[in-house]
């Protein structure tokens, strides 16, 4: 909006000299004096004298550097501003998203949704797991990023996509006698303690702990609401047997993470979480997401 010569001029009045504003701007001092003298002419008078210590500015281009820097200041405000009402006049989808948690699926979708719909904007806001759900609740972000199909999404007032499947695996301390094992049985869990998502979360963690409870019932079951950053210290100090899913296996590297025994297979959904009385926006970035993978053709 405004000549940028301005600028070089303003470095060099600010400078005292050619050769030290042509450093600040990594230019040559023969390109920015051709600027000046061109600038000069187009004015119409001198900014600068010139001497053997430097230059400085004559009457005139103290007025100019003055009004110069005014000039500027406005011209970047107005630009930052429009910037902001346009950024406001478009459509935005916020998306939940957890900390040490690298999303599979989700990126790709993104990728794919702001090539279709450049004029919508998506941003992503992380929220610790163990408050996740209640600023789902509370409307602060409007799609979740891959996560577990959880009872809440039978009410009606929200929806799932379902995206992929995952298993449950079992994490312990490094020390822990199974932890030498290649995968875990439920007869190995016999008189074990171990921790996992409390009854009425998922279905299929409930599924898992009927099946625990049935084969194996002395099996000491700790319930847990989320998968919080101070379990692996639980695991190790009280020699806890941590039950999750495997997609988590990242945000515990502490621990020995072992695949479960298939006849412990009770399979995850996980998807994309979103209200039913979405916006058109996210309604069109479901959509996309259920013409991308294979669990939704």
């Amino acid at each position: 909006m405004y000549d940028k010569h301005l600028d070089s001029f303003i470095v060099i009045a600010e400078s005292g000299s050619f050769s030290s504003a042509a450093d600040k701007l990594f230019i040559s001092r023969t390109a920015l004096i051709q600027q000046i003298n061109l600038l000069e002419k187009e004015l119409g008078f001198q900014l600068f004298n010139r001497h053997n210590k430097g230059v400085c500015l004559t009457p005139s281009g103290e007025y100019f550097y003055q009004e110069a820097k005014k000039v500027i200041h406005i011209s970047n405000t107005v630009l930052m501003r429009c910037k902001e009402l346009e950024e406001r006049s478009r459509e935005t989808i916020r998306i939940g998203t957890l900390p040490n948690f690298t999303a599979e699926l989700l990126p790709q979708i993104c990728r794919k949704f702001t090539e279709q719909y450049p004029n919508i904007n998506l941003q992503f806001i992380e929220y610790p797991l163990e408050r996740y759900f209640k600023n789902f609740l509370n409307n602060n972000f409007d799609i979740t990023t891959e996560y577990m199909c959880g009872y809440m999404f039978e009410d009606h007032g929200y929806s799932f996509v379902k995206l992929m499947e995952d298993k449950h695996c079992c994490g312990m301390s490094p020390r822990h006698p199974l932890a030498r094992k290649e995968r875990i049985t439920v007869h190995d869990l016999h008189g074990q303690k171990i921790m996992m998502y409390a009854r009425g979360i998922t279905r299929a963690d409930d599924r898992l702990r009927d099946y625990i409870g049935a084969v194996a019932p002395d099996v000491q079951i700790i319930d847990i609401r989320h998968y919080g950053s101070s379990l692996p210290l639980k695991c190790e100090l009280d020699n806890l047997i941590l039950i999750y899913y495997s997609m988590y296996w990242k945000s515990f590297p502490s621990l020995a993470t072992l695949p479960m025994d298939m006849t412990m297979d009770f399979p995850i959904d996980i998807g994309l979480g979103y209200r039913v009385d979405s916006n058109n926006a996210v309604k069109q970035f479901i959509g996309l997401a259920k013409s991308m993978y294979p669990f939704n053709k």
